[in-house]
């Protein structure tokens, strides 16, 4: 009995890690090929970095906004595996895109209208102001193109083609850091570089893409003229709390920055290391959140309400067996990864001292953004963002006034760690989260068997 019991986590915990494994590859692909655009800018000298550096802000919104379509539609895809009806996986990515032409035209016409003030709001220096517009409105643009691949890449995951998902994702990855070299650093167009790479990528995603979708049973061609309402709802429920999210931690990490410097700019640029770290550690606890969301949305298409909550179960058993790992090895290796980063003492205590002060917490850490990504991508993005803006909030409230008092940076780092303990309740939020979802999910198929 034992052993059926412990083959079935078992099982349970290799359909949560290996699509997690798999999505998290193609997140850290997308991060490794932003920071080698960012290490060509820097190589092609003059004012590409600065420029690009500016445009940061802008791009993040289309991040968000793009985010919020892509998680929208693996959620019903997702739901649609879960009722064994391929053909609609074609029928909502079409509603979608629909929307999208809309929706982002008037986004990106918004922001290439506003350009010339967004240039001021940024003091931009007199000499780049017309580049900085320029590169603005044609990034927008191209940014437009970029939802091609995310879309036909989001269909893939929520049904289950996670390796064709990766094949879309990664292509047009590294698509676009190949052109931004050649462009930028042998036929030396500047900065140009940058839109035109990345609207080459997204064509050339969207292709991949959709030859990889030919290839499954999702190839339904026809019902993309079929217009799905249920879209529409999606993103009302799912796509705006992602992007609210994502907007959220960009606040706070102002926020922060804000409070830190007035310490000078080694505390600044040490914090700035140490985050970038703690992004790429966050990776593996959000994307074994998308893969539970999945595989929970599946159960929910499916009408398997009882297993809803066992699959978070085990994403969290998961989470927490990986997190603590991950906590330890920060801890210890916090000081040794901020003397590799920075050669200049200052900067290499700051980071040391961020990353020994709040590493153990990340035990705590990594289950928490397993079950906020688990409620944003099952109808529980409103709750995900009441949650993390008071934590946000905390955060930088009690770090500000912590600061204040003791007149010393450590105080910031110690406030984050505290606050990253406090965050051991999110998880039971979200098991009482999916329990509700579970049981509405019964009552719906009862609904739909009478």
């Amino acid at each position: 009995m034992r052993s059926e019991k412990l083959t079935g986590k078992l099982r349970l915990w290799a359909l949560v890690g290996k699509p997690a494994a798999a999505l998290a590859l193609a997140e850290l692909t997308d991060v490794l090929v932003l920071l080698g655009i960012v290490r060509i800018m820097g190589a092609m000298g003059g004012s590409a970095l600065y420029v690009r550096s500016l445009y940061q802000p802008v791009d993040l919104s289309m991040i968000a906004v793009t985010g919020a379509f892509a998680i929208s539609n693996q959620v019903s895809a997702a739901i649609s595996r879960g009722r064994k009806r391929p053909g609609d996986v074609f029928a909502a990515a079409g509603s979608l895109a629909r929307v999208w032409l809309v929706s982002g035209a008037l986004l990106c016409l918004a922001l290439s209208v506003a350009a010339p003030g967004l240039a001021d709001l940024a003091h931009v220096e007199t000499l780049q102001r017309e580049d900085f517009i320029s590169f603005l409105r044609w990034t927008l643009s191209a940014g437009l193109l970029g939802f091609g691949p995310a879309l036909t890449a989001s269909c893939l995951r929520g049904y289950g083609h996670t390796r064709g998902a990766i094949i879309v994702t990664m292509s047009a990855s590294l698509i676009n850091i190949g052109g931004v070299a050649v462009l930028g650093l042998v036929a030396r167009i500047g900065i140009a570089a940058i839109p035109i790479a990345s609207a080459t990528a997204s064509v050339a995603g969207l292709a991949i893409g959709l030859i990889v979708l030919r290839r499954t049973e999702l190839w339904h061609p026809a019902s993309v003229r079929v217009w799905q309402a249920d879209v529409l709802r999606h993103l009302r429920r799912i796509g705006i709390p992602v992007a609210g999210s994502v907007l959220l931690v960009a606040v706070y990490n102002m926020a922060m920055l804000t409070t830190i410097s007035s310490f000078g700019p080694d505390a600044v640029a040490g914090f700035s290391v140490a985050a970038a770290a703690q992004n790429l550690l966050f990776l593996p606890g959000m994307m074994l959140g998308a893969a539970t969301a999945i595989l929970i949305n599946q159960q929910r298409g499916a009408g398997e309400h009882a297993q809803m909550g066992r699959t978070l179960r085990s994403g969290l058993e998961l989470g927490t067996c990986a997190y603590v790992v991950v906590a330890v090895a920060v801890w210890l290796a916090g000081g040794s990864y901020a003397h590799l980063m920075n050669s200049e003492a200052g900067i290499a205590h700051q980071t040391a001292a961020f990353l020994t002060t709040v590493g153990l917490t990340y035990a705590v850490q990594g289950p928490v953004l397993l079950s906020l990504t688990v409620m944003e991508h099952t109808e529980g993005g409103r709750l995900a963002v009441v949650l993390n803006v008071v934590y946000f909030a905390l955060v930088v409230v009690i770090a500000r006034l912590a600061t204040d008092q003791l007149g010393d940076v450590s105080a910031v780092y110690g406030t984050v760690a505290v606050c990253n303990l406090i965050g051991v309740v999110i998880p039971a939020i979200a098991v009482r989260h999916v329990r509700r979802l579970s049981r509405r999910t019964a009552v719906n198929a009862a609904s739909v068997a009478v």
